[in-house]
């Protein structure tokens, strides 16, 4: 296992080699019901998160709906 960096939202990120998409988001504590994930500025399916695996300087992009008026 090795460290990579990763940049997710804009925010810079030390993580360990090899990290899924899924593995992120359980590490972020990110709810998945509403979310949404870029790799490199596309958009991966919820099915393939278990299966991306992030390389380093990968840019992850994390969206959340969100419920307002």
């Amino acid at each position: 296992m090795t460290q990579i960096k990763v940049n997710v939202n804009n925010q810079p990120m030390n993580v360990i080699s090899p990290i899924s998409l899924s593995e992120l988001v359980a590490l972020k504590q990110i709810n998945v019901d509403g979310t949404a994930i870029a790799k490199n500025a596309a958009i991966v399916s919820k099915r393939d998160w278990s299966t991306t695996y992030l390389n380093n300087n990968d840019t992850v992009d994390i969206f959340t709906l969100v419920a307002g008026g």
